[in-house]
């Protein structure tokens, strides 16, 4: 998010301070590498393939690009990540060698065809693309009875099964003697205007294959709560020859609370190219996992056993090379379409996150309608979401034709104000061609900015099939100023009380977690989604500060707050590092 009438950035500001501390750091360590001592090792600290530490009295030397983050427990006596060279006061350690380029993984042998399994009886209710099935629902595809191993939906059972623990979604019963009864289409039941769940709702079971009880699973029935997850921050791993039990210890992707139902990776460039899994390496994604797209694979996997969901943003407020994107849009196909298709078939991705975070309505749309093909060419029941503009729905000069802005006023915001609204109205078949809307409602301070307000003039924009979400960020804001608080009663300082709407109107309500939710889970407006939930940006961002005599809301108690009212599992592994 950026100020709208000054073009201050937002998702990325933390990124660019990381990468310049980063640069500062490695300028330091070559500095003291110049005069043959060696700095003493830390956590949390990044470190190139061949730097020299001291650790315990002894020189260690990494043997990967690698960050030892605290929560992992790791240090250089992990001969997988660093060398011993010898006792800190001998003499200096010669050059490290210039490492040898990783060969491309050889490919596993094909298994042995299992033998034809034996008939299963009657066929089930048909497999249908558009029905959510759980783990352990039956149902049959032509002659054949399959299982679902998790929470599945458009993934046909007769092109993506496979044994248990083999990370397809789906494993074959056996073929079926007598023909289903076909599926009756399911009508859609009336959407009551819904309330707060008292509690948690319990967590699945986790998917065969993956059997650590820590490994919680999340609920997809309920609303849906989506975070985004900053690649550059991960650990680095390797996933060669793992088990699942053995990549949710190692990634911490993997391990992402299971409060969460959409964990958004971000980001990837626009001007985006795929070498495949032969090449095993991010060049030309602009991504910047620690790992090889190999070890991301097995931790989507992972996550696609714990019934989590993953999206791969593209943009941000960083990458805005987006021309030739939104020319293949416009033209309906192109190299790099088949390049985003390629990637989410390839590592497993169920979607792409529009993140376009310049002005500009026709690139704009030519970006939405390439991101749009892309999934549908990857296919699989995939989605497309977007980081929608705290005031992008906003009524502005623009605008106020349409029918929804008629006695709202105009906007105080410039800038990017109004530009989804703008979007759906001059090409109006892309107002359904999203199925997730993440409204970035921070950002704005809190003088001329009401969170509600803004979703639900979203809300209104999209049909009712899009889930429209209220977006969260844990303070200080990119912009700052605004206080983000739990509860109601926890407004006790400057910036966690809203004082206007983007239209001049009164609030004078609390900035807080429990104001938002209830008003998405309370809404009668008539297209609202039953899945209309929220957002954070982003996983790792906590808050430590008060407001007044009460802590400011952090990822963990939003989490939790969030568990009870949007009907999620409440993972205890969110009151923990590095996620509370």
């Amino acid at each position: 998010m950026k100020q709208p009438s000054t073009g201050i950035c937002a998702h990325q500001l933390r990124r660019l301070a990381a990468i310049t501390a980063t640069a500062f750091a490695l300028g330091a360590s070559a500095t003291a590498a110049l005069a043959q001592t060696y700095p003493a090792w830390a956590p949390d600290v990044y470190y190139t393939a061949g730097t020299v530490v001291t650790y315990q009295g002894r020189l260690y030397r990494a043997n990967v690009n690698q960050t030892d983050y605290a929560s992992t427990g790791w240090n250089p006596t992990n001969a997988s990540l660093w060398t011993d060279i010898g006792a800190a006061s001998g003499p200096a350690p010669s050059p490290a060698p210039t490492p040898a380029p990783t060969p491309a993984p050889t490919p596993a042998p094909s298994p042995a065809p299992s033998p034809a399994p034996a008939p299963s009886g009657s066929c089930a209710a048909v497999w249908v693309s558009s029905t959510a099935y759980n783990g352990g629902a039956i149902v049959s595809k032509g002659t054949t009875n399959y299982k679902a191993n998790w929470w599945t939906q458009g993934n046909d059972p007769a092109t993506n099964n496979g044994p248990v623990g083999s990370g397809q979604p789906w494993t074959s019963q056996g073929i079926c003697t007598t023909g289903p009864a076909p599926s009756p289409s399911p009508s859609p039941s009336p959407s009551p205007s819904p309330s707060p769940s008292p509690s948690p709702a319990p967590s699945p079971a986790p998917a065969p294959g993956l059997s650590d009880p820590a490994a919680k699973s999340a609920n997809q029935n309920g609303r849906a709560y989506t975070v985004y997850y900053p690649s550059w921050s991960d650990n680095w791993f390797d996933a060669t020859g793992k088990t699942m039990n053995e990549v949710f210890k190692l990634s911490n992707f993997a391990r992402i609370p299971a409060n969460y139902t959409h964990v958004v990776a971000a980001f990837a460039q626009p001007n985006f190219t795929w070498g495949g899994m032969a090449a095993n390496n991010w060049s030309g994604t602009g991504i910047n996992f620690n790992g090889r797209p190999s070890d991301i694979k097995a931790a989507i996997d992972v996550l696609h056993a714990r019934n989590i969901k993953v999206i791969l943003a593209v943009g941000g407020a960083t990458y805005n090379s987006w021309s030739q994107l939104s020319a293949e849009g416009h033209a309906g196909s192109g190299p790099t379409i088949t390049a985003l298709a390629n990637i989410m078939k390839d590592l497993g991705f169920d979607g792409l996150d529009v993140d376009y975070e310049i002005e500009g309505l026709d690139g704009y749309a030519g970006a939405v309608k390439a991101m749009r093909k892309a999934v549908d060419l990857a296919g699989g029941g995939r989605i497309l979401s977007v980081a929608g503009w705290s005031t992008g729905a906003d009524c502005t000069g623009a605008t106020q034709n349409d029918p929804q802005c008629a006695g709202v006023g105009v906007s105080y915001w410039g800038g990017k104000a109004g530009l989804e609204r703008q979007l759906v109205n001059a090409y109006p078949d892309l107002k359904s061609a999203f199925n997730l809307v993440n409204i970035m409602t921070y950002d704005a301070r809190f003088e001329n900015f009401d969170g509600p307000t803004a979703w639900r003039q979203y809300r209104q924009l999209f049909p009712s099939s899009t889930i429209v979400s209220i977006g969260f960020e844990t303070a200080p804001e990119g912009w700052a100023g605004a206080q983000l608080v739990v509860n109601n009663a926890d407004a006790q300082c400057t910036g966690s009380v809203i004082l206007k709407n983007s239209y001049g109107q009164t609030i004078n309500q609390p900035y807080s977690v429990e104001r938002y939710l209830n008003a998405v889970v309370t809404s009668n407006l008539a297209n609202r989604n039953p899945r209309d939930g929220a957002m954070l940006w982003q996983a790792l961002k906590t808050a430590t500060g008060t407001c007044g005599s009460a802590p400011l809301a952090s990822p963990g108690s939003i989490g939790k707050k969030a568990a009870g009212v949007l009907n999620l599992v409440d993972d205890p592994a969110l009151q923990n590092a590095p996620w509370k």
